[in-house]
């Protein structure tokens, strides 16, 4: 029950970025914990500032689930969160000027060199920042890692839109969560880095709410359809792929399960094929939509056109 209180999808939505008005019921600062644990420092944020919404982004369910519970034994209401990776929901999910607070606390650095395009704080992040977050917005990093809080200082300032402060060791409490706790308990120092915005910015979104769909007006065979597995397309910043094929007993449907990217954004999905009166249907299936991105619409055109080709 708590999830369905506080779990968002904004997969399904049909107009991105979001409407946040509509999701809170109200027009409020918006702020953003990407990676948010255990959920410590949402329920913190959000007894503090009940004048606020605040976002979760995070990829565990099982933390999705803890925080619920946390936010639901407060009783607190002015929280939501989503399963989406924070990079990618900051940058489509929310219009420009729309932010008052970002928060990251404890993201791993992802220290070795081969690793560095995981890390969180890039330049394309800071662009990213300075386009959703409004005029006087803050970003707060909590890192035990002095070096990756040099290295966010450096990529904030290469921007050339933010005051950037720190890093500082911090002496007093910090934001409250477990790990901070688990640090601090081997001995370790905590660093903060603090950034606000002077400049606005801008930033290219790639996703849409529309739905993709493509129709094919031949006649398509069992043979057609299993052969679509492997199918895949590779550019620059994108590749889609379709694994394998499943097709119902009678063959008038199938499902075909397919992997994305964008610009390093994966997403797993079905594509669904259904024989109507006017030939076949490609759309999403509904039981797992993805975020309607280059990638996965060209995945859709394609099966649609490979299918085509296939026909008598």
């Amino acid at each position: 029950m708590e999830l369905v209180r506080y779990l968002i999808e904004p997969r399904r939505w049909t107009t991105l970025p979001g409407r946040w008005e509509g999701v809170f019921g109200r027009r409020a600062p918006l702020a953003v914990e990407i990676g948010f644990g255990n959920g410590e420092f949402l329920v913190q944020a959000a007894r503090q500032h009940p004048d606020w919404d605040l976002l979760g982004f995070e990829l565990s369910l099982t933390c999705i689930a803890k925080a619920a519970s946390r936010l639901a034994r407060e009783g607190l209401a002015n929280v939501r969160l989503a399963r989406v990776d924070g990079r990618f929901a900051l940058r489509e999910l929310f219009p420009d000027r729309s932010l008052t607070q970002v928060y990251v606390h404890f993201p791993c650095p992802w220290p070795k060199a081969r690793h560095a395009r995981r890390r969180l704080i890039t330049p394309d992040f800071a662009r990213t920042l300075a386009a959703v977050l409004e005029i006087g917005g803050g970003f707060e990093l909590n890192t035990d890692a002095q070096w990756y809080a040099y290295q966010a200082r450096e990529a904030l300032e290469a921007e050339g839109r933010f005051l950037v402060r720190g890093p500082w060791a911090l002496e007093g409490k910090g934001p409250g969560t477990r790990y901070e706790r688990k640090w601090l308990g081997q001995g370790r120092k905590i660093f903060r880095v603090w950034a606000e915005l002077r400049l606005p910015g801008s930033v290219e979104r790639i996703a849409e709410g529309d739905m993709p769909h493509a129709r094919v007006n031949v006649e398509v065979s069992r043979e057609a359809l299993l052969s679509l597995a492997g199918l895949k397309e590779s550019w620059p910043g994108g590749a889609f792929m379709i694994k394998e094929v499943f097709l119902s007993p009678g063959g008038e449907r199938a499902l075909a399960r397919a992997f994305s990217t964008d610009e390093g954004f994966e997403q797993h999905y079905l594509i669904a094929l259904e024989k109507g009166w006017g030939g076949w249907l490609v759309k999403l299936d509904g039981a797992a939509v993805p975020f309607r991105t280059p990638a996965v619409k060209r995945s859709v055109a394609a099966v649609a056109a490979a299918l085509e080709g296939k026909g008598p």
